[in-house]
């Protein structure tokens, strides 16, 4: 019996210290410096990087900081060194908690150092450190990143790393930006056939930018008053083997975008052409993808072919012209034609360019292609590079309108 219970107390002391082994690397808060945004330059010393960290204060607008705090939101230090890996050993020679990468959240690089050789060389050292995830996002910036950190002042959202977050979430949703996370940008890289998006960011406002339809903008190019930060994100910035090559106003990757069933775009609000009005006025539409797109290829012979339908559902906003659609169904199936056609012929524009300019597919179109060669082999033999700006590609869009709006009388500007 007292055996039986000397072995019951042995038992459980040895739970109860197996349940404490977790908190035996247990950190506090305030014990780490969280870097939310790295930034990436061309240094001037042979050899070397410049590295620019935006440090987040997770103590600052949360609860356990308190409304009271006088603290700093964030931190912004520059540096030279060899990689941004053990640059965290030398960013604490200044500041004083242990530098983190484990709440990354976007890695800026200048657009200098995008379109260098030895980019590949300097980004790879994100698949070396356990901290950085590969859901972290990819950036080029116009200028240098060190000053993009600089200018950038967020009016509404005192905390960096939600500001970035709902910058971000919100262009991938309307599709002015690429879903650039690093993993999609090394799986770009790996299959050596794709060319690779990676959003396109700046704080630097051109002067006296012309004025262009809401979603042609390259970032930089609003022009915009008021109180506002002048960080601007919109377009992208086109890799090919790794290095930035050529950029993509916003509608061109929106475009890009809604091809690419890999990136989850949200209701995209756009302006199209008022077939009904004579003073070239344009309505307001709502477009969602419903449905992923649908893909047929012949890649027998010396031009290939391949279709591509992409399925869209548009709801009217506006309606300038006071056109009733409601009780007019041949003004409805008029308006239905001039939109696919009108859309048809900017899809074929991009199309045309990805294949004469860029020379490459910026989104995963060679991954259909792999499923019509019975081996790995014999996709290389086709090879994808060369055949693909050669290729026969038509893009056709099955469009439905599901909402022409409301329109139950015509309005006047006389007074009654």
């Amino acid at each position: 019996m007292q055996q039986i219970k000397k072995v019951c107390k042995l038992l459980i002391i040895i739970t109860l210290i197996l349940s404490l082994t977790g908190c035996w690397d247990r950190e506090e808060l305030e014990e780490n410096a969280y870097v939310i945004g790295l930034g990436i330059d061309r240094s001037k010393r042979k050899g070397k990087i410049k590295v620019t960290m935006l440090i987040a204060n997770p103590e600052v607008g949360s609860v356990q900081g308190g409304g009271g705090s006088t603290e700093k939101p964030r931190e912004i230090i520059s540096f030279d060194a060899n990689d941004f890996i053990a640059a965290k050993a030398t960013a604490n020679t200044i500041i004083s908690r242990d530098i983190s990468y484990e709440l990354l959240k976007v890695i800026i690089v200048s657009e200098e150092l995008a379109k260098d050789q030895d980019f590949r060389s300097v980004i790879s050292s994100t698949l070396k450190d356990k901290e950085i995830r590969m859901d972290s996002y990819l950036a080029v910036c116009k200028e240098k990143a060190s000053e993009y950190f600089q200018e950038n002042h967020p009016k509404m959202e005192t905390r960096p790393h939600k500001y970035f977050q709902f910058m971000i979430e919100n262009g991938i949703n309307n599709g002015l930006i690429p879903d650039s996370t690093l993993f999609r940008y090394f799986s770009a890289v790996d299959r050596g056939t794709d060319l690779f998006l990676a959003m396109y960011t700046t704080t630097e406002r051109e002067k006296n930018p012309k004025f262009q339809q809401e979603d042609q903008y390259t970032a930089g190019q609003l022009n915009v008053s008021g109180e506002f930060d002048n960080t601007q994100f919109s377009g992208s910035a086109v890799f090919k083997n790794g290095v930035m090559v050529d950029q993509l106003n916003g509608v061109e990757t929106r475009i890009i975008n809604i091809l690419d069933d890999t990136t989850d775009i949200k209701d995209v609000l756009v302006n199209i052409r008022d077939p009904f009005s004579e003073s070239h006025k344009q309505l307001a539409a709502k477009v969602t993808k419903t449905n992923n797109n649908k893909i047929k290829m012949n890649l027998k012979g010396i031009r290939p072919k391949i279709e591509i339908t992409v399925p869209l559902t548009l709801a009217i906003m506006s309606n300038p012209s006071m056109v009733n659609y409601a009780e007019d169904p041949k003004k409805q199936q008029f308006l239905k034609e001039f939109i696919v056609k009108d859309t048809a012929s900017l899809f074929e524009m991009v199309q045309e360019k990805t294949q004469t300019e860029l020379k490459g597919s910026p989104y995963p179109l060679s991954v259909y292609a792999r499923k019509y060669f019975k081996t790995y082999q014999e996709f290389e033999r086709f090879n994808w590079v060369k055949s693909y700006p050669k290729a026969d590609v038509t893009i056709k869009t099955d469009i439905e309108i599901e909402d022409y709006g409301v329109q139950k009388k015509v309005l006047n500007n006389q007074e009654d």
